[in-house]
């Protein structure tokens, strides 16, 4: 499974979104979050993923394609 299916796998499920509503354009204020719920999913990206992403990388300006982005780094370097 490559990461895009990884962490759009996450989303879907954490947020009860329909697979086909989380593309690279959505920003993260989109999704029904809050700071709280960002965190929960920075934690939860790090846990499933075994990755360590900075909180700077995951702001509620982000977009699921910079999201995509900064793990697929992360995960690249392992």
């Amino acid at each position: 499974m490559s990461v895009v299916d990884q962490v759009t796998a996450l989303l879907v499920a954490r947020y009860r979104l329909a697979p086909e509503a989380v593309t690279g354009q959505v920003p993260l204020c989109e999704l029904p979050s809050d700071s709280l719920a960002l965190e929960e999913l920075r934690l939860a990206l790090e846990d499933e993923l075994d990755i360590d992403l900075e909180e700077e990388q995951l702001t509620s300006r982000s977009t699921v394609q910079e999201l995509w982005d900064a793990v697929g780094a992360l995960t690249a370097v392992r």
